[in-house]
């Protein structure tokens, strides 16, 4: 019976720790290579995320460049337009050196007064000289 309640909290676990990896559309990475992108909750695609809920990314890249800084600009192409997103900086796992992998995460809390609409979701993480490391989008939409 012990062996039971084990197996079922291992399993239990190891799907709520999983993140959903998902296929981007590279939108132009200059100073890097991404590597796996992660996205919760996104099981399939398009990515839904509902309102009052926080979205969760890790991604996976390699710089080909140094870099001391970085910022990260998300936007909803809507209709061919870029809508900017709010967004925080995010974590970086160290420093950005040229051929090592680094693990960016960041979350974003849709909120209730966003519309329901559907939109391509575009992430960019820069360098200091203001060039992608990474640049990918991937379709989403904003659900009730």
């Amino acid at each position: 019976m012990e062996n039971i309640i084990r197996t079922v909290l291992f399993l239990v676990v190891a799907c709520c720790a999983t993140a959903d990896v998902i296929n981007v559309k590279d939108c132009g990475s200059v100073s890097g290579v991404i590597n796996q992108v992660d996205i919760t909750p996104c099981p399939s695609e398009p990515c839904q995320f509902k309102k009052g809920v926080n979205a969760t990314m890790q991604v996976e890249f390699t710089p080909k460049v140094d870099s001391e800084k970085y910022t990260s600009v998300l936007h909803g192409i809507i209709g061919g337009v870029p809508v900017p997103f709010p967004l925080n900086q995010g974590l970086i796992s160290g420093p950005i050196k040229a051929n090592s992998k680094i693990v960016y995460k960041n979350s974003l809390k849709v909120e209730q007064s966003y519309p329901k609409i559907s939109l391509i979701a575009k992430l960019e993480i820069r360098d200091e000289n203001n060039k992608d490391l990474v640049c990918f989008v991937w379709p989403a939409q904003i659900v009730d």
